[in-house]
């Protein structure tokens, strides 16, 4: 995915937390176990913040895009994460087990850590910049916390 500049790197941000959000959000109301609900709620919290934080600085800094931009922005938001949804997490076993699920948001971590570092190459302001590099590692934080639950969850 390329972003043009700082403005629209802030944008497709809140747009992968949003996509982050629904999917997360769909996938509450589809497990069954107590277990893996409660592995979502933890994801949940942690995408929730990410949002605010991405929101609260595109408000600082950005005018907002027309319609026919934000339905651009929209899709390269959907395109960054989770690109299959809630089915994708399903084929992943996702909605059935911790592993299905801590595997599936490990390899979303992945993707966001990528992109977030590669926002951040794009932001002329320093202060964007560092923020976008501190969720990359906030977000390599989440990813090495999965690959800890995956490594207990592995007999």
């Amino acid at each position: 995915m390329i972003v043009k500049d700082q403005r629209e790197a802030l944008c497709v941000a809140c747009e992968m937390e949003r996509r982050a959000i629904a999917v997360y959000e769909r996938a509450l109301t589809l497990a069954a176990s107590e277990e893996v609900k409660a592995g979502i709620r933890q994801i949940l919290e942690d995408e929730r913040e990410h949002l605010r934080r991405f929101s609260a600085m595109k408000t600082q800094c950005c005018v907002d895009y027309d319609a026919e931009e934000r339905l651009l922005i929209a899709a390269m938001g959907a395109e960054a994460l989770f690109p299959g949804g809630v089915m994708e997490m399903r084929r992943a076993n996702g909605l059935t087990s911790l592993t299905g699920l801590y595997t599936f948001a490990r390899d979303s971590e992945a993707d966001a850590v990528r992109a977030y570092g590669s926002f951040a190459d794009k932001c002329a302001d320093p202060q964007v910049r560092q923020a976008f590099q501190a969720i990359a590692r906030e977000e390599g934080t989440h990813l090495a916390a999965l690959e800890d639950q995956l490594t207990a969850l592995t007999p």
